[in-house]
């Protein structure tokens, strides 16, 4: 248990430098834009350019943040539907099987009456393929 806390506290401690490390960074390059706006600009108006400039960077980061995690969230979606087909498909595909092996002509039955109400139904149709899509 202790060499557990101690991992939580070193990644704490890590996290925590590199959150000062970024922000000491992003303070130098503010201030680096301020110099370099006050060549042209008076000094209020420099500060403002470079406080404009810095919140414009946030608002990009936000957003490419946001994308990224949508995307993420999209590919986590995928690959727990899968994964549960996958466990859903080990689990009964081999008694379906054993089924269909045991009893062929109630399984060729079972298959054409489905395919017939699905050919046959709209809305059977659209619900299958809306549970497909998800």
């Amino acid at each position: 248990m202790s060499g557990l806390l101690f991992r939580a506290i070193i990644i704490v401690a890590v996290i925590l430098a590199c959150a000062i490390g970024l922000t000491a960074a992003f303070a130098l390059c503010v201030a680096a834009d301020y110099f370099a706006f006050a060549m042209f600009l008076s000094p209020p108006l420099a500060a403002l350019a470079a406080a404009g400039t810095a919140l414009l960077f946030c608002a990009l980061a936000v957003f490419f943040g946001q994308f990224a995690l949508a995307r993420m969230r999209a590919k986590a979606r995928k690959t727990l539907f899968f994964r549960i087909g996958q466990t859903l498909g080990e689990t009964f595909g081999t008694d379906i099987l054993d089924l269909a092996d045991r009893y062929p002509t109630r399984s060729i039955a079972a298959a054409l009456f489905a395919g017939f109400a699905l050919g046959f139904s709209p809305k059977l149709r659209g619900a299958l393929r809306d549970f497909l899509r998800r």
